[in-house]
């Protein structure tokens, strides 16, 4: 169960200095209380997104005291992003009982990716959305049980490399805009992987450009994360 992990030692495990991540179960970590901006961008979502999302800001708060910058709100842009103070780049992420958030200083870091989820197989009606024309067909030559778990790894990798490329372009991509490839452990719990740019994005990536990244499996969940620097 995601509760059995312990606060800073999952998504935490996948960054290095400079950057600062704080973590932990939405039901366990106290929540301070929203600023306006905040509160009215989930003024009308339902308790347990509120409830992640309060716990995903107060996780960032307690980033930027750790970078020495003063706590400051997190408002939600009109495309449901986080929108950072001025200082300090950062990615929040979240699932069913558990949420991160990863922050380091601006000009130390260009962007920064996280992305949790569970670490359930990915369901094969999902996998024409998911995956490109490569991957798909790697899939379906590999033991079904592998590419379901292999599956959830790339979904989670794809979001992760989402997150770090858009603070950077502002451009929106469909999970077949990059490709991963993926080198694990002998156990498949821990590794790195690279995503590959199938096609431009913004005036910064251009098809072939790749991004790399790490991972890790635990307590029930998988966690990846990126840093550009």
């Amino acid at each position: 169960m995601a509760q059995q992990a312990t606060v800073s030692d999952l998504v935490a495990s996948l960054f290095e200095a400079p950057v600062v991540c704080f973590e932990g179960d939405p039901a366990q970590v106290p929540a301070a209380p929203l600023a306006p901006e905040e509160a009215q961008a989930i003024a009308r979502a339902i308790d347990k997104r509120r409830q992640e999302f309060a716990t995903g800001r107060t996780l960032a708060r307690r980033a930027m005291v750790a970078l020495g910058a003063d706590p400051a709100p997190i408002p939600m842009g009109e495309d449901r992003a986080p929108r950072w103070p001025a200082g300090v780049v950062g990615t929040i992420t979240h699932t069913g009982g558990w949420c991160a958030a990863a922050l380091a200083r601006q000009g130390e870091v260009r962007a920064l990716g996280a992305d949790v989820e569970q670490d359930t197989p990915l369901e094969e009606r999902l996998w024409d959305s998911i995956a490109t024309a490569d991957e798909l067909e790697r899939w379906r030559a590999m033991r079904p049980d592998d590419a379901r778990r292999l599956g959830k790894l790339v979904f989670s990798a794809k979001e992760c490399a989402y997150k770090a490329q858009y603070l950077l372009t502002q451009q929106f991509l469909g999970f077949g805009a990059m490709a991963i490839e993926v080198s694990a452990t002998a156990a498949g719990t821990s590794g790195v992987w690279q995503a590959t740019f199938q096609q431009d994005s913004g005036e910064v990536f251009r098809t072939g450009d790749t991004l790399e990244g790490r991972f890790v499996r635990q307590a029930g969940l998988v966690a990846t994360a990126i840093t550009l620097r």
